[in-house]
């Protein structure tokens, strides 16, 4: 009879584990024998109940079993751990899962040792996933596996992996989706409610975008709202051609692209563009800007009977971007002030002195010698000088500026801080090739990141490279000039990294106004060029690195 039972015994034991899938067969498979929690012949009935009901569930769920939290897992759950299934089967957690231990181990702790429960949501959890650690979210609950007389077997964890949906721009995206669907919605009204014209006309007179109506290939302006009048001017243009409504579309090129989307059918938009208004003969033009989209109306055959003018006069907020601009352009100048002073200074007080010396020498060829080391100083200062003018300079037009020229400008300016800071300059001029720019603004950026590079070395001093090097942008094939500014300090925090273009985002407190690389970014993108930064913050090294791209024929 025991020799038939010892028979029955494995049996009765995979029995035991119930569910289908691949973590069940490996779970049924696994020695558990050679860990903490023993064989499954062994197992409390709690913990059978809890890994059986974990196989069948078709949720993420993770076991963290006795006191070594032993990790057992189900099919659900095998995306989360990516490359690193099946190693994490049978492990111990706090051994096997030490990259997600600091942000998680203190809770799994107070869970096992206090029968707590704890819930988060959207929780930041570093994991390492291909061999690399990257940032991600979960939404989790730990709860306590308790044995019928009230001690604690484990850890029952239900998760999700949020990460995409915690990243995503969802303000920018809705917005899109709400234009997108404000536009669909609008151009199936106007196809199916033929009947309904005054209603769907009440609709469109409450529109918070301006809105207009052209029929057929003449674009005769047949349904506009007061935004759209107020926008004209309230001219009288309804039932008129473009062409004659409004002569300003013509000269301004907007009749062309209404000819182009009723003749292809594609939808075209515009994002601050600017559009001259005549008010009256011999006035001068108003300026405006506008963000618009251009979508034909089609029928129910296909073809394209008019086009739906959308849009909303942003000139005010153009103007503030300028003023914007233009303020943080002077306060960069008046930021520089206090780096020129010193380099001034210096040069002054050596040529003091060295005139001193030459008046007080009885012999001529020291006289001379005294003389010569002046009249470099102050060729130091006439250039000095000369860099400061060209920085707050803004030509009428774009100019060709040498690179070697745009570094030895920035870093001349800052001298003083770099001595001071204990920090060492390499400039590395691979390009000889000259760029086309305002070279004020370009000026302006280089500023900006070399004054940032220098603060994040503050105290402990560093390296600070300056390289130009001949590059292609292989988004849009245009070649151009590559120019970065790379420092060795403090880095920038991954939390700071996503915001540090913001306007009015800055972390410097009161010393800072938040502008320098929210505006630096606009001259960047004037100039069809591109700036972009990495940055890193570990225990073998830290720094940052901003590329700054401008084509060779470029145009703001």
């Amino acid at each position: 009879m025991q020799q038939q039972l010892r028979a029955e015994k494995p049996a009765i034991q995979s029995r035991r584990l119930v569910g289908s899938g691949e973590m069940a067969e490996r779970v049924r498979a696994f020695d558990w024998g050679s860990t903490a929690i023993g064989p499954v012949s062994g197992w409390t009935e709690a913990l059978l109940c809890a890994v059986n009901m974990m196989l069948c569930a078709s949720h993420p769920i993770l076991l963290l079993c006795g006191p070594d939290l032993i990790l057992l897992y189900n099919d659900a759950f095998r995306p989360i751990l990516s490359d690193r299934h099946p190693e994490a089967l049978g492990n111990r957690g706090r051994a096997f899962w030490t990259d997600v231990w600091p942000v998680v181990g203190q809770q799994l702790e107070s869970v096992l040792n206090e029968g707590k429960t704890v819930s988060f949501q959207n929780a930041l959890v570093p994991i390492l996933r291909n061999g690399r650690l990257e940032d991600a979210y979960f939404s989790y609950n730990y709860s306590p596996l308790f044995e019928p007389y009230g001690s604690i077997a484990g850890i029952i964890t239900i998760c999700q992996d949020v990460t995409s949906a915690t990243i995503a721009d969802r303000d920018r995206r809705e917005a899109i989706e709400a234009l997108h669907a404000r536009q669909e919605e609008l151009d199936k009204s106007l196809r199916a409610l033929g009947a309904e014209r005054a209603r769907l006309l009440s609709i469109v007179q409450q529109a918070p975008v301006f809105f207009a109506l052209l029929e057929g290939p003449a674009h005769v302006i047949s349904m506009v709202n007061p935004l759209y009048m107020k926008l004209v001017g309230d001219r009288d243009v309804l039932g008129k051609p473009v062409a004659l409504a409004l002569p300003e579309a013509v000269e301004q090129g907007y009749l062309g692209m209404l000819d182009e989307v009723f003749a292809t059918g594609e939808p075209v938009r515009g994002q601050g563009a600017r559009f001259d208004l005549t008010w009256a003969e011999g006035q001068a033009p108003d300026e405006r800007y506008l963000d618009f989209v251009y979508q034909p109306l089609r029928e129910e055959d296909g073809s394209i009977s008019g086009i739906i003018v959308l849009g909303v006069d942003v000139t005010e907020n153009k103007r503030a971007q300028r003023a914007l601009i233009q303020n943080e352009k002077l306060a960069a100048i008046g930021r520089l002030s206090a780096s020129i002073a010193h380099e001034i200074n210096n040069p002054l007080g050596a040529v003091t002195n060295l005139l001193y010396l030459a008046k007080v020498s009885s012999e001529s060829m020291e006289v001379q010698g005294f003389l010569d080391q002046a009249d470099r100083e102050i060729r130091r200062i006439s250039a000095i000088t000369n860099q400061t003018l060209s920085f707050g300079k803004k030509a009428a037009g774009m100019r060709t500026v040498d690179c070697a020229e745009l570094i030895e400008g920035v870093t001349n300016i800052f001298q003083s801080r770099l001595l001071n800071g204990r920090v060492k300059v390499e400039r590395r001029v691979g390009s000889r090739h000259p760029i086309a720019c305002i070279e004020g603004e370009i000026r302006q950026v280089l500023s900006n990141l070399v004054s940032n590079a220098i603060e994040s070395m503050q105290g402990s001093g560093g390296r600070l490279l300056l390289r130009s090097r001949c590059c292609r942008d292989w988004n849009t094939g245009k070649n151009g000039v590559c120019l970065t500014v790379a420092d060795t300090g403090t880095g920038i925090h991954p939390d700071v990294r996503k915001k540090i273009f913001e306007p009015f985002f800055t972390t410097k407190g009161q010393s800072g106004t938040g502008l320098g690389l929210s505006v630096s970014l606009e001259i960047v993108r004037r100039h069809s060029g591109l700036l972009r930064f990495r940055s890193r913050q570990t225990p073998h090294g830290s720094g940052t690195v901003f590329t700054l791209f401008l084509p060779s024929e470029a145009g703001p």
